[in-house]
């Protein structure tokens, strides 16, 4: 590779996929408040809602607009960096997204080769692109990975959920894509019989991040479609995902969290 190229690499946009195995663990608020925390460190930041089927991106924003992901797909042939921008909506923050289709049946016609091309279009307009990937795992969620810098994981301290995000886990480590994933586990001071710093040796990671359970704060944001980084600026909900963005901004690197001894559930999550 040239130099010529090697700095256009570098300064292309970077993509953050934000993804979990199971729903309700938080995985859109953190989309859109990592977008709007991103775009207060004054850098062009998009979202893509890719969540096809049920994507509650433009809810959580309180965005609508005729143009979405489906509109783009069916015009992909004639999509150039020029035009791409048309599909976008504005939200107030300056963040601007690509909505999910309206009907969960047009989430067939959104390929891994229109993401590709989208994304790679996008990568020349802005810093950050942060994916809100839906739940599970698909073939196309796999492709979006291996597109992306950074994999945030968001789980829970609930047993459903860490069984299911130590399954996606250990499929993403198969894949060779484990380097990209950052776990998250959200509302980590909830009443469970887990404890938070039982996690990473539950699921066999050596870094976890934590933020804090403020249900109240959390539920009034996606009702009113409203950012918590917006409208509780200094909960500590909103400073915990700044403190996130600040650190995926900065040196891209998330600290690394001491395994520590666990109860008896946590060793059978162990082994």
């Amino acid at each position: 590779m040239s130099q010529e190229e090697a700095k256009s690499t570098a300064t292309k946009g970077k993509v953050i996929t934000v993804t979990s195995a199971k729903g309700g663990v938080g995985k859109t608020l953190m989309t859109v408040n990592l977008a709007v925390a991103l775009n207060k460190k004054n850098v062009d930041v998009v979202v893509i809602d890719a969540d096809f089927q049920f994507g509650d991106i433009g809810l959580a924003l309180d965005l609508k607009s005729s143009l979405t992901i489906k509109e783009l797909s069916e015009e992909v042939e004639q999509l150039d960096t020029y035009n791409v921008t048309n599909y976008l909506v504005k939200h107030s923050t300056g963040v601007d997204v690509l909505l999910a289709p309206e009907r969960p049946e047009y989430s067939e016609l959104i390929t891994i080769d229109v993401m590709k091309k989208l994304i790679e279009l996008l990568r020349e307009h802005y810093d950050y692109i942060v994916i809100d990937a839906g739940r599970g795992m698909s073939d196309l969620m796999v492709d979006l990975f291996d597109l992306s810098e950074q994999v945030l994981a968001i789980t829970t301290l609930e047993v459903a959920s860490l069984k299911s995000t130590k399954q996606l886990i250990e499929t993403v480590n198969q894949l060779g894509l484990g380097n990209k994933v950052q776990l998250i586990v959200n509302r980590h001071n909830m009443e469970s019989l887990i404890k938070a710093e039982e996690v990473p040796a539950m699921l066999k990671v050596d870094s976890v991040y934590y933020t804090p359970n403020n249900f109240k704060v959390a539920a009034q944001s996606l009702n009113l479609g409203v950012p918590v980084a917006v409208s509780h600026a200094k909960s500590d909900l909103a400073k915990s995902i700044f403190k996130l963005a600040h650190q995926l901004t900065v040196n891209n690197l998330l600290p690394a969290t001491t395994k520590k001894k666990g109860s008896l559930i946590g060793k059978v999550f162990s082994k």
